[in-house]
């Protein structure tokens, strides 16, 4: 008698068993009609991996992310989703490590992967997990292909000494240190070399420049990014150039340097006394918050390779007259290229170390058969005038280049020039006086700005009364591009394009025995009014086609 309530139970529980198994695979036909069932699986993996590259929005920063905790809430949604998950290799081919990071999950990981599967270690705030850094690079020391470590230099010095494999496949290597110990990133510099053997991507975010010796040894070095150093000494700048010159095989460079601290003796006046020649880089950026390091670095520096990229900023708004001084250094390092062909100007903010919002002009240069070719710089304005209250919002301050000479090396070939900005007096007519320049793309700003009123060559020292080489402002323009988008008022795009054409039938009636045609073609755009006919009979007498395209 006392079995018969045990069978029955196990009877029982097979049942339930059977019940529940059926009901499971009730629930996956069920969600196999929704929508998202129907997603290729080979898509829907793609889909989890691009949101494991795509999480610092909404100000996140990574060392804040745990992309592991992700691809465990992906595989806790469903059946499908978990499956697509584990079929997956390139999912797991990223190896994200933080403090919370367990053995048990490294294991999961490392099962998941291929035989012949390329590994990427990105590790941020590891201070109390370093031992699974230690165990990540000696089990995958084969695989490696890009490590990323981010913490204390102690923390980081201490994995890359008690290391004791190499990693030779170890293409490229990020190490961001955020806590100050000169002797601890000596620690890292000298262990980094003996670890990653073969390192040809090298990123580093530390407190000093490494030194030449440091960055010798690796010796196909080809990408190197030195990012938040502080202060900028003298010593610094000779490590600066020594690199340079050692590092045979580099062919892009980037220097990021925010608080160079108040060193006298890095001063825009500081000349070296022999010239760093540079033949291989062809992507150089560097920026920084002091003008006079930016001439002290670009000062010894000359290119001799096909450049691809060139960004140059300074964000030094106390030492504003020395952006001439570095155009001239510009010019010196880079007079093997030849000379720019279009160029773009527009108006961009900094908010420098002490919170303050810094007004920064922005020049990007290019050549017209090499688009993927640029050459930028920013720098801070010179302004110049005051709000004109009276003008439609937002009326800008005005500015003034860094350059007023149009034979200069940077303006000498210019053919297109996009103006999104507002220059004073003395930039329209450098720019008025272009003799190569052919198509003009302007903001309007009212109906009687600078440029209206360099078309007419009026106001303080018009090009005629200054007896220069060009005797009409723009000699050889073809066309021209009218942005309305500022003219918020209706009305007022149609009453800029008046003024327009009365400029232009000016600017003809003044060229005295030299012929002046018509402009090939005059474009507005977005408008907000139609043109009336009137105007577009006044436009046509001035210019071959008219352009009149209204907002959307």
């Amino acid at each position: 008698m006392s079995s018969a309530p045990f069978e029955s139970q196990i009877v029982l529980d097979r049942e339930i068993a059977r019940l529940e198994q059926d009901l499971v695979i009730l629930k996956r036909r069920r969600n196999a009609l929704s929508p998202i069932s129907r997603i290729p699986p080979e898509l829907l993996s793609n889909i989890f991996f691009l949101s494991l590259r795509f999480l610092q929005a909404d100000g996140v920063t990574p060392e804040e992310l745990h992309p592991d905790e992700t691809k465990q809430a992906i595989c806790a949604v469903c059946h499908q989703w978990r499956e697509a998950v584990f079929t997956e290799p390139k999912l797991w081919m990223e190896i994200h490590l933080r403090n919370s990071t367990t053995t048990r999950y490294l294991d999961l990981v490392r099962r998941n992967l291929t035989e012949n599967q390329e590994v990427y270690v990105e590790a941020h705030g590891i201070e109390k997990n370093s031992g699974a850094v230690r165990y990540i690079l000696e089990v995958e020391k084969i695989r490696l292909k890009r490590v990323t470590l981010g913490g204390s230099s102690p923390t980081i010095r201490d994995i890359l000494q008690a290391s004791r494999s190499q990693c030779e496949e170890v293409e490229a290597l990020e190490l961001k240190s955020h806590y100050t110990d000169g002797s601890a990133e000596n620690g890292v510099l000298t262990n980094m070399a003996r670890v990653f053997p073969h390192i040809r991507k090298l990123r580093l975010e530390m407190w000093r420049l490494p030194s030449a010796s440091h960055v010798v040894h690796l010796a196909n070095i080809t990408d190197l990014v030195l990012k938040n150093l502080s202060p900028f000494t003298a010593d610094d700048m000779r490590n600066f150039f020594n690199v340079l010159k050692r590092a045979k095989h580099l062919t892009s460079f980037t220097l990021v340097s925010m608080e160079c601290g108040s060193n006298p003796n890095l001063s825009g006046d500081v000349v070296w006394s022999t010239e760093v020649e540079l033949h291989s880089l062809k992507r150089f950026e560097v920026k920084v918050e002091h003008t006079g390091l930016l001439l002290a670095l670009l000062g010894p520096l000359r290119f001799h390779g096909e450049m691809e990229r060139v960004v140059v900023a300074t964000y030094d708004d106390r030492r504003s007259e020395l952006n001439g001084r570095v155009m001239s250094a510009m010019t010196m390092a880079f007079s093997h290229l030849s000379a720019p062909e279009t160029m773009k100007m527009a108006m961009e903010t900094y908010t420098d170390s002490n919170e303050e919002m810094v007004e920064l002009l922005s020049c990007q240069a290019g050549w017209v058969d090499r688009r993927d070719h640029h050459f930028q710089m920013s720098m801070p304005v010179l302004l110049d005038g005051h709000l004109d209250a009276s003008a439609p919002a937002p009326y800008p301050l005005f500015f003034t280049l860094p350059f007023i000479d149009p034979n200069s090396w940077f303006l000498s070939n210019v053919q297109s020039i996009e103006v999104s900005t507002c220059p004073t007096w003395p930039v329209w007519e450098c720019i008025a006086r272009i003799s190569t320049l052919r198509q003009l793309t302007v903001t309007a700003w009212d109906r009687d700005d600078c440029f209206l009123q360099i078309l007419r060559d009026e106001g303080p020292g018009s090009v005629r009364d200054r007896a220069l080489e060009v005797s009409t402002p723009f000699p050889e323009l073809c066309g021209i591009k009218i942005n309305t988008d500022t003219l918020s008022t209706s009305g007022l795009d149609v009453d800029y394009a008046r003024a327009l054409g009365q400029a232009l039938q000016a600017r003809a009636a003044g060229a005295g025995e030299v012929e002046v045609g018509k402009i090939r073609s005059l474009e507005f755009r977005p408008c907000m009014s139609q043109l009336d006919e009137e105007t577009r009979d006044l436009l046509s007498s001035v210019a071959l086609e008219v352009v009149w395209r209204t907002r959307e």
